[in-house]
């Protein structure tokens, strides 16, 4: 697993590398019982401090994304979320009312950010998945 930091985006690094695990998961490069890299490999492959990779580990830990097993390591945990559904669609509304108003500082039309949207489902295979 290769992640990218990108120190301009303005988003913390612990939470760049979050959304990166998330994603591979939901991309299936991560499948169930996959282990992460260590804290101290990846704090040495992205050159950043340990401390921030606990973070990261600690939150997808706490949403049940992954789980750590003493003396072995970070492990991809199932893919199914005992998170309720109210919770889900909080988090979610809140990520893209992000993008949303990204677009909108962007000048990026409704029409076009709802073909985006549509394009990035279809590269998820969204439609086929329940939930």
């Amino acid at each position: 697993m290769q992640f990218r930091i990108d120190y301009g985006s303005g988003r913390p690094v612990y939470q760049q590398i979050i959304d990166q695990v998330k994603r591979d998961i939901a991309l299936g490069r991560l499948e169930k019982g996959e282990k992460l890299p260590t804290v101290r490999q990846l704090a040495a492959q992205i050159a950043i401090n340990p401390n921030t990779i606990v973070k990261a580990y600690r939150q997808l830990e706490r949403e049940g994304i992954i789980i750590t097993k003493a003396g072995s390591g970070a492990f991809v945990s199932s893919i199914d979320t005992n998170l309720t559904i109210s919770v889900r669609k909080k988090i979610i509304h809140k990520e893209l009312e992000r993008t949303i108003v990204e677009a909108i500082h962007m000048q990026i039309t409704k029409d076009t950010l709802s073909q985006w949207f549509k394009d990035c489902l279809e590269k998820f295979r969204f439609a086929n998945r329940k939930g």
